[in-house]
């Protein structure tokens, strides 16, 4: 299929917080009474239109990307009510993971990416020396056609015989080449079989079948990673983008850097939340 393409994609789960902090910044917008319009403001200031942030929140959970876009002017909405907005941010997200609609996409999305198991296609002895018998035949039919040619009988006469001589061996009970290739066959079984099984097992535990388990582990990677972010961190202009003066910090991954940039004044009452929710869980 051809969401399993997607490195079977799809295959890792990454930080909850982090999803709150971008694509799920537009929860926020149903913890107050705006109007209409002052929605419509807000999608236009996070530079995405209401469709594709509502959008990002559901592939940011079932797919574990960090949908970042249309995201970059999210932290100026927040400078005046930065951490009771992240408080409502947690408490939405707890919502909507808990939500029977996030469960069913949920399961649906796990049993797409389930591996299918192998054809069983081992044949006996006997049927894979019908095979080879009559391919065999079936060339000697055509290297017979071709000598029928001008001047080719005696190019393809070696042929011929080396066909016919196979063909007689093929026959024998106990010829070394159909034990050949009969093994051949079983050995590919059970490499199928064997990749199958290693295969399944990855994927009951990167889509286990309560998703409350994958809660817990993001939330803890989550507190594990903020845990070491330096929100004291200086930074520097170089040309048109700004970096860290460490350049330990600047080698960071992505997710720490968010983390950064979101501010301890987001991520200390988030890591708070997420403590209680795992004593919950």
């Amino acid at each position: 299929m051809t969401h399993k393409l997607i490195n079977l994609l799809l295959l890792k789960l990454k930080l909850l917080i982090i999803l709150l902090l971008t694509a799920l910044l537009s929860i926020f917008l149903f913890s107050f009474s705006t109007s209409y319009e002052m929605a419509d403001d807000i999608w236009k200031q996070l530079g995405m239109t209401k469709d594709q942030g509502l959008d990002g929140v559901k592939q940011s959970f079932l797919n574990g990307y960090l949908y970042h876009y249309g995201a970059r002017n999210a932290k100026n909405i927040t400078l005046n009510n930065r951490s009771a907005i992240a408080r409502d941010l947690m408490i939405y997200t707890k919502q909507y993971v808990s939500s029977p609609v996030f469960k069913s996409e949920y399961d649906r999305l796990r049993q797409d990416a389930r591996p299918e198991a192998p054809e069983e296609k081992l044949r006996t002895k006997e049927e894979v020396r019908k095979e080879k018998i009559a391919d065999t035949e079936k060339s000697i039919r055509k290297t017979e056609e071709i000598m029928k040619q001008r001047d080719m009988v005696k190019i393809m006469q070696p042929t011929l015989d080396m066909l016919k001589k196979t063909l007689q061996e093929y026959k024998e009970p106990n010829n070394k080449y159909i034990e050949s290739f009969y093994l051949y066959e079983v050995r590919e079984n059970e490499d199928k079989k064997r990749s199958y099984q290693e295969r399944l097992t990855r994927w009951e535990k990167e889509y286990p079948a309560e998703f409350k388990i994958k809660i817990q582990e993001r939330l803890q990677q989550f507190l594990a990673l903020s845990a070491t972010v330096d929100f004291n961190a200086e930074l520097k202009q170089v040309g048109n983008k700004k970096k860290f003066v460490n350049p330990v910090y600047e080698g960071k991954s992505y997710d720490w850097k968010q983390i950064y940039r979101a501010g301890a004044d987001v991520i200390d009452p988030a890591r708070k939340f997420a403590e209680q929710w795992l004593t919950e869980l």
